[in-house]
């Protein structure tokens, strides 16, 4: 049998053999990204500007269970960003609440306003995430300022937006925020081995040339060279 042949049929084979264990992984759910694209979910900002974290309403009126992985990006056209913190199993026909840090410091919460998945956020930013306690509101906050300090560069505007919010909320003083913003300030460049200059050089998201995307990239260019296509 002809060497390209038998290479074909085992590519095939590991292809199935891998999308087959993500299914099984997944529990026979989809991911909140497929679920949106195919209309099956609604994501709701549901907290006021302010809060740490924020909760978010994700309604499955699909068939199968929609997995919510920590990380994910959530885009508004009215509302702020956020990134989820928690992962979660949303069981079909019902809806679940999951929690969630801003990535916008400079755009308020707007309760009702719906959202959609776009992307995850980088790796440091998922370190943040993964050694905070949501349940806290001072160690959350702290999370929240690093997550601002990535996001803007450093430069954190205190009156506006949800930065403004959060002082509101929490019946705090400026001068306050922005000393808890020169302390995360301060905790990331120790964190990741930063100038201060350095900071900006932190992606909030994830390079979307990664490693997966790259390995199925080069699959595809296999079997064009290979078929002939």
């Amino acid at each position: 049998m002809n060497i390209r042949v038998i290479l074909l049929i085992m590519v095939v084979v590991l292809f199935a053999a891998g999308c087959g264990a993500m299914s099984f992984l997944s529990g026979g759910g989809t991911t909140l990204e497929q679920a949106y694209d195919n209309k099956q979910v609604e994501i709701v900002q549901s907290t006021s500007a302010g809060a740490i974290p924020h909760n978010v309403t994700i309604n499955n009126n699909g068939t199968k269970p929609v997995m919510v992985d920590k990380g994910t990006i959530l885009k508004s056209k009215e509302s702020q960003d956020l990134v989820i913190i928690d992962d979660k199993k949303v069981n079909p026909n019902s809806n679940d609440t999951v929690q969630a840090y801003c990535i916008e410091p400079d755009q308020k919460a707007v309760p009702g306003s719906t959202l959609y998945p776009a992307g995850t956020v980088s790796n440091q930013v998922k370190q943040i995430i993964d050694t905070s306690n949501p349940s806290d509101l001072q160690n959350a906050t702290q999370s929240q300022m690093q997550i601002w300090i990535i996001a803007s560069k450093g430069n954190v505007d205190v009156y506006s937006g949800e930065s403004m919010a959060v002082v509101q909320t929490q019946k705090t003083k400026y001068y306050l925020l922005k000393e808890k913003l020169d302390t995360a300030k301060t905790d990331v460049m120790s964190r990741f081995n930063l100038t201060s200059d350095a900071i900006g050089n932190i992606s909030l998201t994830a390079d979307s040339d990664n490693s997966a995307n790259t390995w199925v990239s080069d699959i595809r260019q296999w079997f064009k060279n290979t078929l002939g296509i």
